[in-house]
């Protein structure tokens, strides 16, 4: 088989790959919206103390997205990638379980901590693989990331309808999307 289309197909691969991360990532997002009621309730905050709370995924994303580059460097790119979007597909779990307000807060820092490294692996790759395909393909990889949104949203919109406990419904999905963003 030629050498160039050999890579040509591997570019290709590479971009699908990249584009499923994307979406994945845009599940999670979606996913944890839907059920930022029933998170309130379970907590027991009130709208001022969720406000708060949802402040600190910024602050956790803000101080950890740094460390991505590092991790990126250190492993690889795509075996950086795979662990951190695990991370991140997991940290979906943590705030329907959190009790409290203190909770929240804490587990809404490694939530966003864990979204912001993710998200600066993913699109140093989609870079990566855009120079390698030597053209433009970040504003499709991002509409990756809607179509992920969307989708996690439509299925947290269905669990809640039905009256499914967040906490089941975010540990099916973090279990899928995990599998998925790995694979």
């Amino acid at each position: 088989m030629d050498a160039e289309v050999y890579g040509q197909r591997e570019v290709r691969r590479a971009r699908y790959a990249v584009g499923a991360v994307f979406a994945v990532h845009g599940a999670v997002t979606g996913s944890f919206a839907t059920r930022v009621p029933w998170i309130q309730d379970h907590a027991g905050v009130s709208p001022g103390q969720l406000g708060l709370a949802l402040a600190f995924p910024a602050l956790g994303a803000s101080v950890a997205m740094p460390l991505a580059g590092r991790i990126s460097h250190r492993f690889g790119a795509r075996t950086a990638l795979r662990g951190l979007i695990a991370l991140w597909t997991l940290a979906l779990v943590l705030p329907s379980v959190a009790p409290n307000l203190l909770t929240l807060c804490l587990v809404l820092f490694v939530y966003g901590a864990t979204a912001g490294m993710s998200d600066v692996a993913m699109n140093a790759l989609g870079v990566e693989v855009e120079n390698r395909l030597d053209r433009s393909i970040m504003s499709g990889l991002h509409g990756m990331w809607s179509v992920g949104a969307l989708i996690g949203s439509a299925a947290g919109t269905l669990a809640a309808h039905l009256g499914t406990d967040a906490r089941l419904h975010h540990t099916l999905a973090a279990g899928v999307l995990t599998v998925v963003g790995v694979a």
